[in-house]
């Protein structure tokens, strides 16, 4: 006689949640990871562009326009790419809010199928000691 849990179909669901939850969170911190990596390259881009404007003394007119036309745009990409990462740091707590819901879940399937696992064992011993004492009162009797 083995044990089986009346609720496995339901541990499994929510087994099944809890991973769909993490892979979900590992998704949104690479993109998290994504925009941290992007926002290092233009702000190093940046810091190289503004350590060449210093070597240049002599400027005409266009390379001045080019020159705030890039800090410009430069400047417009760190502003984008800080909105995407206040989202990313959203959707990650989100995320992990989630992941706690149903690890949860998951953890108090795993109680309930415990105790029921528990009460299962008492009551087997329960019955071999009826079976045992049975043996010895018949044993006794003869």
């Amino acid at each position: 006689m083995s044990f089986k849990f009346s609720l496995e179909p339901v541990l499994k669901v929510r087994e099944h949640r809890e991973k769909v939850q993490r892979q979900k969170l590992a998704e949104e911190m690479k993109r998290k990871q994504r925009i941290s990596e992007q926002k290092e390259a233009v702000q190093a881009d940046l810091e190289q562009f503004l350590g060449q404007k210093d070597k240049h003394k002599v400027y005409d007119v266009q390379k001045l326009r080019n020159s705030y036309a890039h800090l410009e745009h430069s400047h417009n990409v760190m502003g984008k790419l800080e909105r995407d990462m206040q989202k990313a740091e959203d959707a990650i707590h989100k995320e992990r809010n989630k992941l706690v819901t149903a690890h949860r879940e998951t953890h108090i399937m795993e109680k309930a199928k415990d105790r029921e696992f528990s009460a299962w064992k008492e009551d087997l011993e329960r019955n071999e000691q009826k079976a045992m004492d049975e043996i010895a009162t018949q044993y006794y009797n003869r």
